[in-house]
Formats: structure tokens, sequence, C-alpha cells
């Protein structure tokens, strides 16, 4: 009877165990949408609650504030991505026709010049062909794909800002935390994803934005593609948008612009990096108790393991590590799951 018994509760316990993982096989390939989903539903959610107040209804509210950033996500795919095609384009032809070899001699010798100016050019020609294969690869088979994941990021965006409230009791229920310990991690969790998403995507797109303007008022070729740069490299720590700015200063001066390339290397030094220095330290160490170098290496990492979902999935780790490890330096692990 007690053997009966023993194995009917194994074989349930492998059943369960065997829908769990079929569960997250089926989640994982949508998981990243459903991540975009949650953090965007959250951060928006005020948005949603003052566009209720106007319209008095939940379900057309959530819907309206759903197509806006659809909207938003879409459009600005439909009409710059075959602008930027055409811009990297133009700029691998541009740059296959200058003459490495004579800017590298003005500072080093002949041979080590004409060495450095192949190599310059293979790996050139290596970063746009891939980019140029990656792209058409995505138009021709991922672009099913990308729509599809597109669906369930803006349906779990509408099911989280309509009912968050829900959502957040149901997982309180599920979670073993003590409510002391769920409100500290909620609270982390506010100050990071804040810090994030104002701290590292906001202020990378107005660094980005900001070095356009600067290359506009220039008339150099291929702003947008330059802004886009911008924006996607000053989003991450340490990278930052000198990665632009400086090789397009370096260009104009050996190419004999000597106005134009002293003035962007000027204006990045002395505008585009001071957005990144003062607000982004500035909002790193205000929202989050999660130290700058932790915070930095944790985007960093997280970026490289999850990718762009890692911005915030990396740094909100390790501030819960930190947590962990602060009630254990306290021995007060077990205050984590009881009140």
């Amino acid at each position: 009877m007690v053997e009966g018994k023993i194995l009917k509760q194994g074989i349930a316990g492998i059943l369960i165990l065997g829908t769990f993982v079929l569960a997250f096989l089926v989640l994982r390939p949508i998981m990243i949408s459903i991540v975009f989903g949650l953090l965007l539903g959250y951060i928006f959610h005020p948005i949603y609650t003052k566009i209720k107040c106007l319209l008095k209804g939940s379900n057309i509210s959530a819907f309206v504030l759903m197509t806006g950033i659809a909207t938003l996500l879409i459009l600005p795919l439909i009409y710059i991505v075959p602008v930027l095609v055409k811009q990297i384009s133009y700029t691998y032809a541009l740059l296959q026709n200058f003459n490495f070899n004579a800017f590298f001699q003005k500072f080093l010798d002949p041979e080590i010049a004409l060495t450095l100016a192949r190599n310059f050019d293979n790996v050139l020609g290596k970063i746009f062909s891939t980019t140029l294969n990656q792209f058409t690869i995505f138009v021709s088979q991922g672009l099913t794909t990308f729509l599809l994941q597109m669906a369930v990021f803006l349906f779990t965006f509408y099911f989280v800002i309509r009912d968050i409230d829900k959502l957040k009791s149901y997982v309180s229920e599920l979670s073993p935390f003590s409510k002391s310990t769920e409100k500290r991690f909620s609270e982390e969790f506010k100050g990071i994803t804040k810090t994030i998403i104002i701290g590292q995507i906001l202020i990378g797109i107005i660094q980005g934005l900001a070095l356009g303007v600067g290359l506009f008022f220039l008339g150099i070729p291929n702003t947008l593609t330059l802004t886009f740069i911008a924006m996607i490299v000053s989003m991450i720590p340490v990278i930052g948008a000198w990665i632009v700015w400086l090789p397009v200063g370096i260009f104009l001066l050996a190419t004999d612009q000597t106005f134009a390339g002293t003035f962007i290397l000027l204006y990045g030094v002395l505008f585009v990096s001071i957005i990144d220095n003062i607000l982004r330290t500035y909002l790193l160490s205000k929202r989050s108790s999660l130290p700058i170098v932790l915070s930095v290496i944790g985007t960093i990492g997280g970026l490289l393991f999850f990718g762009l979902v890692g911005l915030v999935l990396g740094p909100l780790i390790l501030a819960y590590v930190l947590i962990f490890l602060e009630f254990y330096k306290q021995g007060k692990l077990n205050e984590l799951f009881s009140d």
C-alpha cells in the first residue's frame, strides 16, 4: 500500500517536472519578447493610468497605449532601415576609395603603414559584408520570426499594463520570501529599471542625437547611419559615442577638412561626452543602492549573456546577490523567508 502510494507520488512528480520542462522549451524561443513586454509594461503603466483617467476604460486605454508603442517601434523600421542600408553601402564605397596607406605613412614607417592599411581594408570589408549579409538573411528568413516576436511582445505588454495589480498579487502569493524581503526586491527592481531606462537607454539616445546634430551641421555624409551607430554604442557603458566622433574627426583631419575635423573632436569632448559623464553617473548613483562599478559590470555582463534585455537583468541580478550577501553577513538569512 505504502509502496503503491510512493510510486504514484513519484510518477506525479515526474509528470509535473516534465510539464515544467516542456513549458520552458515552449517559452524559450519567445522568452526575450515576454521579458521585454513585462519590463515595458511596468515602465509605461503610469502613462496607462493617465490615459485611463481620460478614456474611462481599461481595455481601450491599454489598446491605445499598445498601438502607440507599436507605431513607435515599427514606423522607424519601415522608413529608417532602407536609408541605413543605402548609407552603409555608400560609406563602404567611400572608404574603399580612401588611400589609407598614404594616410598611415604620415605617421608610420612605409612598410608598417602598407601592412596596416591592407589589414584595415580587410577588416572593413568583413564588417560591411557581414552587416549586409545579416540584413539580407533577416529580410529573407527572419522577418516572419520578428513579426511573431513582436506579436508576443505586444500581447504581453497589453495584459501587463492592464492587469499589473493582479500580476503583482499572483507573484506575491507564489513568492517564498517574507513581505519585507519582497518590498526590498521590489524597490531595488524599480530603482534599477528606472536607472537603466533613463541612465543607459534614454541618455544613450540623447547622446547619439546630440552627435547627429553636430554631424548634420557640418554636412557630414551618412549622418543618419552615424547617428544610429552612436545611439547604440552610447547605451553600452565604457564604449560610448566616442567610437563614432573620434574616427570621424580623425578622418576629416586626414582629408584636409581641418575646421570640420577640429570642430567635431571638440564638440565630442566638450559636449557629447559631458552628457554621458555627468547625467549617467548622477542617475546611476541616485536611483539604486547598487554601486556604480557593479552597475557597469552587470550591464556589460547582462548585455553579453542575455542580449538587450540584459541591460536590466544584469544589474538586477547583482543587486539581488548583494541583498542575499547582506542578510548572510548579518546572520539573518531566516528573515528572507519570514517576517
